[in-house]
Formats: C-alpha cells, structure tokens, sequence
C-alpha cells in the first residue's frame, strides 16, 4: 500500500505539463482498453505505450503556449513602454522610422527635426544609445530593434502584425 501511496505523491507533486498529461491520458487509454477486453496485460501495454507519444505531443504544445504567451507579454511591454513615452521622445523614434532603419549617423540625425531634450531622454531610458559604423569610420545613434519595430507597426508602415 505504501508503494501505491509514493506513485500517487510523486504523480500528483509532478509540475510537468506534458508528463501530467500523458500520465492522465495513458491512464485513461488503459482503463478503457481493460474494460473493452477485459485484459489487464493488454491495458498495460497500451498505458505504456501510448505514455511516450502522448507526452511528446502534450510537451511539444506546452511549449509552443508558452513561447506564445510569453512573445505577448513582451509585446505588450514594449507597447505599454512607448506609450508611456514623451511626444519629443516618439518624434526621435519616428524619425529612425520615416528614415527607415534603427541607425542613424550623427548627420543624419542633426538633419532630424528632433528636440535634444528627447534624444537625451531616450538615452537615459537605454532606448537609445550611441555606437560606431561596421567600418568603424563614423558614430552613429542606435535606436532599441523591438522599439523601432512597434513604431514601426504603430505608423503602419509595415504589413506585419
């Protein structure tokens, strides 16, 4: 009896989502395969069986709702984050995208129509930070990728969702 009572405790403690699933439907696969032929062997080998696929399949779709959920939450971060942002910091980012990229050099960004004071907060805010070209000839203003890509989507000058 107390063997049954270890199995029953590890499987209720058990937080994996696909062990959990395949541990329930192999269960049930077995029940009704004992009470259709009335074999416990038979039940067995299907419980057993079936255990591995089942858990391959439910691990599999766990984690494609959880990369799912989580790409939510990060996009409703980044989209609450540039809501929250100035009108002079959203003019610094719209023109990286009206100037099509996440890189502008020094001169192209002096020929902005931006506020300093706004360029200066987004750098405070680590949106925004300076670098060198690949060559490593000229300075460039670095715009954050993901925050560029919800203004960009914002604007609407992608056909992206």
């Amino acid at each position: 009896m107390k063997t049954i009572e270890k199995w029953a405790d590890r499987v209720y403690a058990e937080n994996d989502f696909g062990r959990s699933m395949a541990t329930s439907i192999a269960g049930l696969i077995g029940l009704v395969v004992y009470l259709l032929s009335k074999d416990w062997v038979i039940a067995a080998f299907a419980s057993i069986i079936t255990f591995p696929v089942i858990r391959i399949f439910a691990s599999s779709f766990n984690e494609k709702v959880e990369r799912n959920k989580k790409r939510k939450a990060e996009k409703e971060e980044l989209e609450n984050l540039y809501n929250k942002l100035s009108l002079d910091e959203k003019n610094v980012i719209e023109s990286f995208v009206k100037a099509g990229g996440s890189v502008l050099t020094w001169t192209q960004m002096n020929n902005q129509d931006v506020s300093s004071s706004g360029v200066e907060s987004l750098i405070q805010r680590e949106i925004l930070w300076t670098s060198y070209t690949a060559d490593g000839m000229r300075e460039t203003f670095v715009l954050d990728s993901n925050v560029f890509d919800i203004c960009n989507k914002n604007m609407g000058l992608t056909k992206n969702s």
